[in-house]
C-alpha cells in the first residue's frame, strides 16, 4: 500500500501564493489577512512569493481565484472573506454560490483553492474566528475558533506539499513532436488527402482464403468469401422485393397480379350489397 501525506512546511520554489481578500466587513477580513500572512512568513515564504488582491465583496472572490488558478506561476490561492447573516436570506445565496465556485475552480485546475471565508450568524461569532490567539483545530476538545486566515494558510502549505509528492499525471502535450504528428495525421485523414503509396507486386505474398479470420470476412474489407456472401444476400433481398412489388407480372400467365391495400376489397363489398337488396 502506498500512502501520501502533506505537511505544513516551506513550499520552496514551487510558485507564488495568491491571497484574495474581501473588503466587505473589513474589520474582520483585515485580521484574517494578518493571520494568513503571519503563518506564511513563519514557514519561510518570501514576500516575493505572496500576492494580495482586494475585491469588493465575497461574491467577487471566485473571479479572481480563477484568474490566479489559470496562471501557472501560482501554486495556491487563499480566499478570505466574511459573510454575516442579516435580516434577509441574502447571505445564503452568497455562501452557496461562492463555496460551489471555489470548489469547482480547485478541482478543475487541480490547484489548492482554500476556502477561508467566515459565514456566521452574528458579529461576535465572526470576531471569535479572527482572533490573534492561535488554538487547535480539533473541535472534539471544545470550542476553538482561532484565526481562520491562519488555518487557510496552513491548508494551502499542506496541499502544496502533498501535490508535490504525488506522481505526475500524463500530459499528451508534454511530447510536442508526437502530439503534433498525431494531430496532422488526423487532419489529413479528415480531408482525405493521403498520397497513394506505390507497392511492388512481387513483394506481396498470396493469402489463402482459409487464413483470413471470420471477423475480417464479415467486415467486408477483403476476401472473396465475404464478397460472395454479400452478393448472394443482395440477390435474395432484391429478388424478394421484385416479387412482392405491386403490379409485378406472373411468369406463367403474363398478367399482372392484383394488389390489395389492406383488408378492404371494393368488389366484395359490391357483391354483398347486391345480396342484401335481393
Amino acid at each position: 500500500m502506498t500512502e501520501y501525506e502533506g505537511y505544513v512546511c516551506a513550499p520552496g520554489d514551487v510558485g507564488k501564493i495568491a491571497i484574495v481578500v474581501s473588503r466587505f466587513n473589513k474589520t474582520i477580513t483585515d485580521k484574517l489577512l494578518a493571520g494568513a500572512l503571519s503563518k506564511l512568513r513563519e514557514h519561510m515564504v518570501s514576500e516575493d512569493q505572496i500576492t494580495v488582491v482586494y475585491v469588493p465583496g465575497a461574491f467577487e472572490i471566485p473571479t479572481l481565484a480563477q484568474r490566479f488558478a489559470s496562471d501557472e506561476e501560482y501554486a495556491a490561492v487563499i480566499c478570505l472573506g466574511c459573510v454575516i447573516k442579516g435580516e434577509t436570506s441574502h447571505n445564503e445565496y452568497i455562501n452557496r454560490a461562492v463555496s460551489s465556485e471555489l470548489a469547482r475552480i480547485g478541482s478543475e485546475y487541480c490547484l489548492p483553492v482554500i476556502f477561508g471565508i467566515i459565514t456566521c450568524d452574528t458579529v461576535d461569532q465572526a470576531l471569535a474566528r479572527c482572533c490573534d490567539v492561535e488554538v487547535g483545530k480539533d473541535k472534539t476538545l471544545g470550542e476553538q475558533p482561532g484565526n481562520k486566515g491562519s488555518e487557510a494558510a496552513e491548508a494551502a502549505l499542506e496541499m502544496i506539499d502533498l501535490l508535490a509528492k504525488l506522481p505526475e499525471l500524463y500530459d499528451p502535450e508534454s511530447d510536442e513532436e508526437e502530439f503534433s504528428s498525431l494531430r496532422q495525421n488526423s487532419e489529413r485523414y479528415v480531408r482525405g488527402d493521403f498520397e497513394p503509396v506505390e507497392v511492388d507486386p512481387d513483394s506481396l505474398e498470396e493469402i489463402d482464403d482459409d487464413d483470413v479470420p471470420n471477423w475480417f470476412i464479415r467486415g467486408g474489407s477483403a476476401g472473396s468469401k465475404g464478397a460472395d456472401q454479400r452478393n448472394d444476400r443482395g440477390d435474395k433481398r432484391s429478388g424478394k422485393r421484385s416479387d412482392d412489388r405491386s403490379g409485378s407480372k406472373n411468369p406463367s400467365s403474363g398478367k399482372s397480379k392484383p394488389h390489395k391495400t389492406g383488408g378492404f376489397d371494393k368488389k366484395s363489398k359490391k357483391d354483398g350489397d347486391k345480396k342484401k337488396r335481393k
